[in-house]
């Protein structure tokens, strides 16, 4: 069997995924318990972005590796193109065209705006910490390249969903099972062309195929 050695910083990123998952489950359950629903979404998704997806990565890779996650990807939708471009365009795609419509009927300019600044914000600090940070860390590694952020980064979303129920449902589980399938798709994509602009801008759309406007314009 083969065993592998990694240096501290490695070692520290590896060893972030439960600690983020504990972290942000406690955090969003207090502020919920405390400021209410939406302000608790607003204040935790704040705290992980600048803390676990910008400042871990930061303290890991450094900024090289920050810059060198975004470089030209090639192949440009990995390998086979055709494959990952659907794998990019597929998601988004599939929710648009079941759930966009229904969810933006009636809303305001001001809704669909504060929906655009988070899904650009979550979607690249998001693939900055679970796919760029790994994809960098680990080159060639399989398992802690690719599968280990894949199933971290789909069980990481229980947390926020603590901030709609007490507790641990059916429906958390399940997200967090298509979660996981995401980052298995975008991993994929990073890990076979070397670099994060693509999935970024697949993040990005769709987050906000399900627009989220309602948490910043409740929450005043």
């Amino acid at each position: 069997m083969e065993i592998h050695t990694f240096d501290d910083k490695q070692y520290i990123l590896l060893a972030s995924p439960p600690l983020l998952l504990i972290s942000t489950f406690l955090l969003f359950r207090f502020l919920s318990r405390n400021f209410g629903r939406e302000k608790a979404f607003i204040y935790g998704f704040i705290f992980y972005w600048m803390v676990w997806c910008l400042i871990l990565p930061l303290l890991t890779v450094g900024y090289e590796g920050l810059i060198d996650m975004f470089r030209k990807p090639d192949p440009r939708f990995g390998k086979p193109g055709w494959l990952g471009l659907l794998l990019l365009i597929g998601p988004p795609l599939v929710v648009y065209l079941t759930q966009f419509s229904s969810s933006i009927k009636g809303t305001s300019t001001i809704f669909v705006l504060l929906s655009l600044f988070y899904a650009i914000f979550n979607g690249a600090f998001e693939e900055i910490l679970w796919r760029g940070s790994f994809v960098v860390a680990f080159k060639g590694h399989l398992i802690w390249g690719y599968l280990y952020p894949a199933i971290w980064f789909g069980l990481w979303h229980i947390a926020p969903q603590i901030v709609d129920s007490e507790i641990i449902t059916g429906d958390n589980i399940k997200f967090a099972l298509i979660s996981i399938v995401l980052g298995l798709v975008w991993g994929w994509v990073a890990r076979t062309s070397g670099s994060i602009r693509w999935t970024v801008f697949a993040h990005i759309l769709l987050n906000f195929a399900s627009p989220v406007g309602s948490w910043f314009i409740n929450s005043y």
